[in-house]
């Protein structure tokens, strides 16, 4: 029975990263084609607007699991609908329409992630199965996604990436329907001194600096499809690219406390904030396309220790009371408000200039980020 549930958690976190990787590289390239007579800002904004609401719906859902106990409950909800919601994307060209189904998309898709890992981790706590294993296949899933679509948008319309991520959510629905699910009781939860966290000046410089690194990852996740095909490159080169990527990160995300335990976690995000600076400016300059290849695997490293580092060095910063929180504001901060402000940015940017001015924009943010690790490493608190 235990083995049959962890074959379920692995197959739902396979289907859930497979439905993002199928979609999120290819978006923006989609939203370019000429039919829809979208600008570069217009299409910033569409693809910002998920995770903008994420910071606020994230932690909605979140309560909303601790306040009924039902977790399973509402990821199935939110399965099932952001799965139908991906195929109404194909019914309209509307500027305002693709916006509103946008936001429709993000109020259930940006519950997918915080609920099945509210029920893995209680699943792997109880039976003592290890949570890797579960998650790992999530990332399996994604780099599976981006190669697959690289090949069969090369062969036909960008619009099978709707299909395919919509596929994916229902069938993880389906999964999903046979994990069990222990009720979890609401509990009485002691008061966290905020007034503490925010005072804490390495947490807010810390916090400042992640945003500055994590905002033009992910955004580039966005962006670097664009980039490739601007190249005059195929959308079968970008699935491949992004499959080398993630594929890259599980060997160094297995070795990433075994390092920071060895040299200290400020070197090792310094070093890779400038690994990260090193690589979109090497893109920024139109190296030759052989070199993508060396920079997609840069990039699984870069991610593959700085995820793990960064969310354990913000364990240390604060007191036991306040590290959910901590960690809770540092994930929407880094990866939803600054995810949305990049997307934005990159929109303007690469409107008003080139695609490569938006690469020098990721550069130097990364080398501020760098700084700012450093210098929030000698406040004393």
């Amino acid at each position: 029975m235990i083995h049959r549930q962890k074959y379920h958690f692995q197959a739902l976190y396979f289907f859930i990263f497979f439905g993002q990787g199928a979609l999120i590289p290819y978006l923006t390239l989609y939203f370019s084609n000429d039919a829809f007579q979208l600008s570069a800002s217009e299409i910033g904004t569409i693809v910002a607007i998920g995770p903008i609401l994420s910071i606020v719906l994230q932690p909605l859902w979140g309560m909303a699991a601790d306040r009924f106990g039902r977790p399973k409950r509402l990821l199935l909800v939110a399965l099932l609908a952001a799965g139908v919601l991906t195929l109404s994307y194909l019914l309209t060209s509307v500027y305002l329409l693709l916006l509103l189904i946008a936001s429709l998309w993000a109020l259930f898709q940006c519950a997918h992630i915080p609920l099945v890992d509210t029920l893995a981790i209680e699943f792997s706590k109880r039976k003592s199965v290890d949570y890797g294993a579960l998650r790992l296949f999530g990332s399996a899933g994604f780099a599976l996604a981006v190669f697959i679509l690289g090949q069969v948008t090369e062969q036909g319309t960008l619009g099978a990436i709707f299909y395919a991520s919509g596929a994916a959510m229902v069938l993880g629905f389906l999964v999903l329907i046979g994990i069990e699910e222990e009720t979890v009781e609401s509990v009485t939860r002691e008061h966290v001194p905020l007034a503490k966290l925010f005072s804490n000046k390495r947490f807010l410089l810390f916090l400042a600096g992640g945003s500055l690194i994590f905002g033009p990852i992910f955004a580039n996740n966005y962006y670097f499809g664009s980039y490739v095909t601007i190249r005059g490159e195929s959308t079968a080169l970008v699935g491949t690219l992004f499959f080398v990527a993630v594929l890259c990160e599980i060997p160094f995300m297995r070795i990433a406390t075994r390092v920071m335990m060895r040299v200290g976690p400020i070197p090792v995000l310094v070093f890779v904030s400038l690994l990260s600076a090193l690589r979109t400016g090497i893109l920024a300059l139109e190296p030759p396309i052989y070199t993508l290849w060396l920079l997609a695997a840069l990039q699984g490293l870069i991610i593959g220790l700085l995820i793990p580092v960064a969310l354990d060095y913000v364990r240390s910063l604060v007191p036991p009371s306040t590290v959910a929180t901590a960690v809770s504001t540092y994930m929407a901060t880094t990866t939803g408000l600054a995810t949305a402000l990049f997307n934005l940015m990159s929109g303007i940017v690469f409107d008003q200039s080139t695609i490569y001015a938006v690469f020098w924009v990721y550069t130097g943010s990364s080398l501020l980020g760098a700084c700012l690790y450093l210098i929030s490493a000698k406040i004393k608190e």
